[in-house]
């Protein structure tokens, strides 16, 4: 039986998210972006429509730059907590149409759908397009997705036609799709990496899928190595599994530096109710708590404490987040923080109720 993987991928997520909640910018350039709150131009941009991308606005790009790039842009502010509240609600539509499932993002996610399919690329495409279909119809948002033999062709294929589109890559066709494809267009393989290629005269995917393996090895390392000579010859042998989220974690910026533990009160107690809903959500209870501090000189320190017993009370992050906070700036009174977060993690899954024929 063949094996059919997709690859959905939402099209510029948290920019769709924004334009539904507001239907006045829809057809507009727009970046959403992740401000610091310092001034009105510091952060980064965190995505951008179409739209906003043919005027130069890209991902990562400084506020400050976008701005004078696309002037009439609309520029939002990230709400974090919205997008991943719909995510999960995507992801759990997405889930329903697997055998297996993979989430490997906020707006990306694999599917195992072989089973499902009876190894059929006709009945995978009918499985997509009724799973684009209930996406839209639920939630209004559109998603591009890709099906091969493959993870790797699946992530490739899935940006053929963006935004809202649908490839399919049969085993047969694989050949073809790679020839057309640059090296730096295999997934993991970043512009550097096929640089380097191309000064050994590798410049094209069949002349990486030539190569001897031991020489590109001694370029890359052992395992990167072979990894690069499989992904020019399409074979990917990574499973599509669950992977468990073992922590949740929630980080601010400061609008002012700071060396006080009471500075970080107000900002906590939002944290802290974002991480209880979080785990009661996911019907897990919370053993350790973290502090997460970020310093002006963008140190990074993480204290944590492990409970006596599991929770999920909002007091108790908060308790213990306090008096790790406390500790740490008494003995470290130099340390300014420019960013701080709460990390709950250890979880275990709440105990059921014994009936009465269980006890002894």
């Amino acid at each position: 039986m063949n094996r059919i993987i997709i690859h959905l991928d939402l099209d510029y997520f948290y920019v769709q998210l924004e334009e539904l909640r507001k239907p006045e910018l829809k057809g507009k350039p727009i970046a959403v972006c992740m401000f610091s709150g310092r001034t009105e131009t510091s952060g980064a941009v965190a995505t951008s429509n179409y739209a906003a991308r043919e005027l130069g606005v890209r991902a990562g790009m400084p506020i400050a730059f976008a701005k004078k790039a696309a002037p009439n842009a609309v520029f939002l502010p990230a709400d974090r907590e919205h997008y991943e509240t719909i995510s999960e609600r995507v992801m759990d539509i997405a889930r329903e149409s697997a055998d297996k499932f993979e989430q490997a993002g906020i707006d990306e996610c694999y599917l195992d759908i072989s089973a499902k399919a009876h190894g059929s690329y006709p009945e995978a495409k009918k499985i997509a397009m009724e799973l684009k279909k209930r996406i839209f119809r639920e939630e209004k948002l559109t998603c591009s997705i890709g099906i091969g033999p493959n993870k790797l062709i699946a992530k490739m294929a899935s940006g053929v036609k963006k935004p809202d589109g649908l490839t399919a890559i049969a085993p047969a066709e694989v050949n073809g799709f790679l020839r057309a494809k640059r090296i730096s267009d295999l997934h993991g393989i970043g512009e550097k990496t096929a640089e380097a290629l191309a000064q050994k005269g590798i410049k094209t995917i069949p002349q990486l899928a030539q190569a001897q393996v031991s020489e590109l090895q001694e370029m890359f390392g052992e395992n990167r190595g072979r990894v690069i000579h499989e992904k020019a010859s399409g074979v990917d042998e990574g499973e599509v599994e669950e992977r468990e989220k073992q922590q949740f974690s929630r980080i601010v910026t400061l609008k002012e530096d700071t060396s006080s533990p009471e500075k970080l009160s107000p900002e906590s107690i939002k944290l802290a109710e974002g991480l209880c809903q979080k785990a009661k959500d996911r019907k897990v209870s919370f053993r350790t708590v973290s502090i997460i501090l970020i310093s002006n000189k963008l140190e990074t320190v993480t204290r944590s404490k492990t409970l006596a017993l599991p929770s999920q009370a909002k007091e108790e992050i908060l308790k213990t987040s306090s008096e790790l906070f406390a500790t740490f700036f008494s003995e470290n009174s130099a340390f300014v923080a420019r960013r701080f977060g709460l990390r709950i993690s250890n979880f275990e899954e709440p105990r059921k109720q014994k009936s009465i024929f269980e006890f002894r």
